[in-house]
């Protein structure tokens, strides 16, 4: 009977054991460790999980709620760059179109300049030249002129006289491009001689019929 009781409290016993040990099932024991160094360690991992607190039951609800705006944000964003690369492309359309544009424009201008040049001045020549053909927005717009000789000079080293009339057969090769209904001179002939300014007015009456002209002279 001794035996019995025993056998059957030693029975419960490994049965108690066995169940504690089945959440630990398919983990290898490590059977080299002494026994105080894993009650320390288990002892640390007990304070360590004491301290992360308590479970926050609504977590999964929130995580719910999260990913669901995170889906929302993830779409929008697919949109934003669809309708970026959209712009995108619209930017680099009409950019090669801009300077298509501006090129043509600036050949008829520039014919114009060397025609209403030639009327102000008897002899010379002159043209626009850009500082970059390839990409004209990158730079400046240059005025070449020749009063005498083979050389080519820029605008900023002629005489006042000079200056002035190649200034204002740009301004007139402007307005052949894009003529307005109204102009007001003021004084533009103040560095001009005589004989100049007769030839400034002669043009300036030939556009009288196109435009008003309100001329302050000397």
């Amino acid at each position: 009977n001794a035996m019995s009781i025993e056998e059957a409290r030693t029975k419960s016993e490994m049965a108690g054991i066995t169940s504690d040990f089945e959440q630990y099932a398919g983990i290898e024991l490590d059977m080299n460790k002494l026994e105080e160094t894993l009650k320390k360690e288990i002892n640390d991992f007990e304070k360590m999980m004491a301290n992360i607190g308590s479970v926050n039951l609504r977590a999964l609800e929130i995580y719910d709620a999260v990913e669901k705006e995170y889906g929302v944000l993830l779409d929008k964003k697919k949109v934003l760059l669809g309708e970026r690369d959209s712009v995108v492309q619209l930017m680099n359309e009409i950019e090669a179109n801009k300077k298509g544009l501006f090129i043509q424009t600036l050949t008829i201008i520039n014919d114009e300049f060397r025609r209403i040049f030639l009327q102000l001045m008897t002899k010379g020549e002159a043209y626009l030249e850009l500082e970059n053909r390839e990409d004209p927005f990158a730079g400046g717009l240059h005025i070449n002129v020749k009063i005498s000789g083979n050389k080519f000079l820029d605008i900023r080293c002629l005489s006042g006289g000079e200056k002035t009339m190649t200034a204002l057969s740009f301004l007139f090769a402007l307005q052949e491009n894009d003529p307005a209904m109204f102009y007001v001179l003021d004084e533009v002939d103040a560095a001009l001689d005589k004989h100049n300014c007769e030839k400034l007015a002669k043009l300036i009456r030939s556009y009288c019929t196109k435009a008003q002209y309100v001329v302050i002279s000397h």
